[in-house]
């Protein structure tokens, strides 16, 4: 009885192994773009993000490393279908900003926020005035 149940698990557990071929993900098509414009988020805000990702250390390979550059860009650039060209240079070019402006989409987005934010407080303090 123990071995024939030992054999079931061992077909079953052969058969999900061979459901994903060597267990790589199939690549996906986000129906998600990124289209870049020269005000607002451009392709360097893009490297703003990756830049982040990359000194939070937060963001790892698949051995457990902190992921370079190149992998978390192209992780984006799949999520977002659009490309870098060369993170390298993105990051050159961020870093050549004055220091006031080394954080242009980050704080772009956060400014975004914290009007959204006011607004809803707005909303709800006039709901509540009624």
């Amino acid at each position: 009885m123990f071995l024939e149940s030992e054999i079931e698990l061992h077909k079953f557990l052969f058969l999900q192994a061979n459901r994903f071929p060597n267990n790589i993900r199939q690549p996906n098509n986000p129906k998600i773009y990124f289209v870049p414009k020269s005000k607002g988020l451009g392709i360097d805000s893009m490297g703003e993000f990756v830049v982040s990702f990359g000194l939070s250390g937060q963001f790892l390979n698949e051995e457990g490393n902190p992921a370079s550059l190149i992998l978390i860009s192209q992780a984006l650039e799949q999520a977002f279908n659009f490309t870098f060209g060369s993170i390298y240079k993105s990051k050159e070019r961020i870093f050549k900003r004055k220091p006031s402006n080394l954080t242009n989409a980050l704080d772009n987005l956060r400014n975004l926020i914290v009007r959204e934010s006011r607004q809803k407080k707005m909303e709800k303090d006039d709901f509540a005035k009624r």
